[in-house]
């Protein structure tokens, strides 16, 4: 498997697993005392395990401009976009990232889909200099870059402390170019866990910055609470609320972004004003109508729901759990998953080893946005 450069910290220090082809820290104290950091103070993540890959070359942004689903060309120097990598038939490679440096583009995307999306690039770029000269490089950095995150309403502190960045001033995504001991390290503000926090992207060995920021008061945080943090917030994941099938016989794939709603977002990822591979297979979607959506479960009763899980209403499944946790902050089961039927306040049931639990339709996040997250008053 692969390890990241700080796996034999990790190794003394956590509980490791495999994620991806990577040795991971899985916790280190445990996943409650871990998540409550993130949302009462401070929490510190190693997510080097990201795939980073640069598009650089006077072609890089109308190559990007196809292969995303986002207008690329919207984010100024130095800031990212949300958005999408599709197939041709609608079907998603990948959510992730695209940051705008300047002289060229960094996508940032999750580790399960490095190999693929790095391969369907290079096909791409391939295919399209058939036609013509196209000046587009791509190179895979991830195994170069590791990514530290610092998750919680701390973070901003943490910041200024190892930084003088004021994050609360940056919006998010947006970025900034600062140093390490003399070293350059691109800071972003962004994260996972539905809290304020920035991301550090180096290509030094990080133990040294690791141990600043635990020494800050930052909390070791392993992938157990990454997952627990984002399902709590309502944030998908590849390969359960996002994936692809390569249905070839179908004009659109099983999963598209229309079944899991990102159409519908106020700032969609989704730009229809422009070309971009699976836009037909979308339209044709749209058309004939989507007959399921993401739908957010909160139970009434004692359990916890589980990936495979199934929805029911009234004896009768209508969908199946993609994700599922306990809230740390409620206590009660939550989940997301894919649902032919359920709105906001509905109640439905929960297969749980043969019982039928029953839940209610919620709108995300599953926490009170008042008292906790990236937007609380509190």
């Amino acid at each position: 498997m692969k390890k990241l450069k700080l796996y034999d910290w990790h190794k003394a220090h956590a509980k490791l697993g495999e994620y991806a082809g990577w040795h991971m820290p899985l916790w280190y104290s445990s996943v409650k005392d871990e998540h409550l950091a993130v949302r009462n103070n401070v929490g510190l993540f190693d997510v080097s395990h990201m795939t980073e890959i640069y598009v650089g070359g006077d072609d890089a942004l109308e190559f990007l401009q196809y292969v995303a689903t986002a207008d690329v060309s919207v984010p100024p120097p130095i800031s990212a976009t949300y958005t999408i990598f599709l197939n041709e038939r609608g079907g998603i490679k990948d959510e992730g990232l695209i940051y705008n440096r300047g002289d060229k583009y960094m996508i940032v995307c999750d580790a399960v889909a490095m190999e693929k999306l790095y391969s369907w690039l290079m096909t791409l770029k391939g295919a399209a200099s058939l036609a013509g000269d196209l000046d587009v490089t791509i190179v895979n950095k991830t195994f170069d870059i590791s990514l530290l995150s610092v998750q919680g309403p701390g973070a901003h502190a943490l910041a200024e402390q190892l930084f003088s960045i004021n994050i609360q001033d940056l919006w998010w995504f947006q970025c900034r170019e600062t140093e390490y001991k003399g070293e350059p390290i691109l800071l972003s503000k962004s994260g996972y866990t539905g809290e304020n926090g920035f991301e550090l992207f180096v290509e030094i060995d990080p133990l040294a910055l690791w141990k600043d920021l635990l020494e800050l008061g930052a909390v070791p945080c392993g992938l157990a609470t990454r997952d627990t943090t984002r399902i709590e917030a309502g944030y998908t994941l590849y390969g359960h609320e996002t994936l692809e099938k390569q249905v070839l016989s179908q004009p659109y794939d099983e999963y598209t972004p229309l079944d899991a709603g990102f159409h519908l977002w106020e700032f969609s990822p989704i730009k229809w004003e422009k070309d971009f591979i699976g836009k037909e297979a979308l339209e044709i979607q749209k058309k004939e109508g989507i007959d399921r959506h993401l739908i957010y479960l909160e139970l009434a009763e004692r359990g916890i729901p589980r990936e495979g899980y199934t929805i029911a209403k009234d004896g009768i499944s209508i969908g199946e759990v993609t994700s599922g946790t306990q809230s740390v902050i409620t206590g009660k089961g939550i989940a997301i998953g894919y649902s032919s039927e359920g709105k906001p306040g509905e109640s439905v049931e929960i297969i749980i080893r043969g019982e039928p639990k029953k839940a209610t339709v919620v709108t995300p996040p599953f926490y009170d946005p008042k008292k906790y997250g990236a937007f609380r008053e509190v």
